[in-house]
C-alpha cells in the first residue's frame, strides 16, 4: 500500500479543499432536502368518507397532526355511500379530491370508460365480526337459509357489500334473487330492524356492537368467512387527471395515510380513541367493537379479489386488472 504524505500538501490547499467540501456538503445537503419534501402544488384538500371504521387511518391522520406535518390541510365531508353515483359527480366537478370508499367505486368508472381512477393508499380490510348479518332476537330468521323472500338492508346496491353478501348466501344456497334489497345508511338500521321495517341488516362495526348493546340485536352470520376472509374493502382513490395533476400533493397524501394506517393496526387505544371521537361513540362502544386490518400498502394480488367478485356479481362485463390503477400514472409508483 502506497503511502501518502500529507506534509507535501501546501496549507493553503487545504483550507481551499475544505471549503470545496464545505460548499459541496450544502449543496448535497439542500439538494437532499428538496428532493425529500418537494412543494405540494395543492394543500388544501376535500375528502369523503362514509363513517365508519373503514376510515379510521384518515381520522387518525387529521386528529394527530400527521396531515398537517406533511403540509396537507384536510377537510372530512360524511358521505352515505361512496358508490360511483355518489362520488364520481363531485370529484369531476372539483368539490371532491379524495375519496375514501369502496374498491368498487373506483373499479367502475375505468371499466366502463366513464372516468380513469387511481387508488393512491389501501384503507381497510375485514376482519371477524366487523361485517356481519344481524337480526332481531327471538326473530323468524334463525339461520342464512332462513332468508330467503326476507327483506336485507345495505348500504348500497351494486357495491362491494351487496357482492360480499350474495358470495355468503351462495355458500348457503340461498340466491341473489331469493331476497330482497333496502338501501339506507348504516346508522340508521338497527333502528329499522328493531321496528321490523327490515328482516335482516348488513351492519359493519362500531355500529354492530351499538345494536347489539341498544336493541339486543344479534349476529346471523359473519362477513368475513369463507371466499370472503380478509377481502380488502376500501381505500383512497382519486380521478387520474387528479393525481396527474398534483403528484406532489398525491404522493403526500398516500404516505400519511400508510403512516395513520400503521398506528390504527398496532395501537388499539389510539383507534379506539380517534372512532369514539369521529363517530361520537360511547367507550362502552369502542372498547368491545371489532377491529379489521388496515393495510399499509396497495397489494394487488388482493385487491383483484374485488373486481374478480364484482366479474362473478355482473357490475362488469369483463376481466379486470386492478394492477392498471393503482398509483401514479406515468410514474410507475404504486
Amino acid at each position: 500500500m502506497r503511502l501518502v504524505h500529507t506534509h507535501r500538501i501546501p496549507v493553503l490547499t487545504a483550507v481551499g479543499l475544505a471549503v470545496v467540501l464545505l460548499a459541496t456538503a450544502c449543496t448535497a445537503s439542500n439538494a437532499l432536502t428538496t428532493s425529500a419534501a418537494p412543494r405540494l402544488e395543492k394543500t388544501h384538500l376535500v375528502v369523503d368518507a362514509v363513517p365508519g371504521e373503514g376510515a379510521a387511518g384518515l381520522f387518525i391522520a387529521e386528529r394527530d397532526g400527521l396531515f398537517a406535518k406533511a403540509g396537507l390541510h384536510v377537510k372530512i365531508v360524511p358521505v352515505e355511500s361512496s358508490s360511483t353515483s355518489t362520488v364520481l359527480p363531485d370529484m369531476e366537478a372539483g368539490k371532491v379530491d379524495v375519496a375514501s370508499g369502496q374498491y368498487t367505486s373506483y373499479i367502475l368508472p375505468d371499466a366502463f370508460g366513464a372516468a380513469k381512477v387511481r387508488i393512491l393508499a389501501a384503507g381497510y380490510s375485514l376482519g371477524p365480526n366487523v361485517q356481519v348479518v344481524m337480526v332481531r332476537s327471538h326473530g323468524d330468521a334463525t339461520s342464512v337459509t332462513g332468508l330467503r323472500g326476507k327483506t336485507i338492508a345495505l348500504n348500497a346496491i351494486n357495491s362491494v357489500t351487496s357482492d360480499l353478501l350474495f358470495n355468503l348466501l351462495s355458500a348457503y344456497g340461498v340466491q341473489q334473487r331469493q331476497v330482497h334489497l333496502e338501501v339506507m345508511p348504516f346508522p340508521e338500521m338497527p333502528a329499522a330492524l328493531a321496528e321490523g321495517r327490515v328482516d335482516a341488516i348488513y351492519e359493519i362495526e362500531p355500529y354492530v356492537t351499538e345494536a347489539e348493546q341498544r336493541y339486543g340485536e344479534e349476529e346471523l352470520a359473519d362477513i368475513d368467512s369463507g371466499a370472503n376472509k380478509n377481502f380488502p374493502i376500501n381505500g383512497y382513490g382519486v380521478l387520474a387527471s387528479w393525481a396527474a395533476k398534483y403528484p406532489h400533493t398525491a404522493a403526500a397524501f398516500a404516505k400519511v395515510i400508510q403512516q395513520a394506517n400503521s398506528l390504527a393496526a398496532t395501537n388499539i387505544g389510539v383507534l379506539q380513541h380517534v372512532l369514539s371521537t369521529a363517530l361520537q361513540l360511547s367507550p362502552q362502544v369502542t372498547d368491545v367493537m371489532a377491529s379489521g386490518s388496515f393495510p399499509t400498502d396497495t397489494d394487488a394480488v388482493q385487491l383483484q379479489r374485488v373486481a374478480d367478485l364484482m366479474l362473478k356479481y355482473g357490475q362488469i362485463h369483463r376481466p379486470f386488472e386492478i394492477k392498471s390503477i393503482i398509483g401514479m400514472p406515468g410514474t410507475g409508483r404504486t
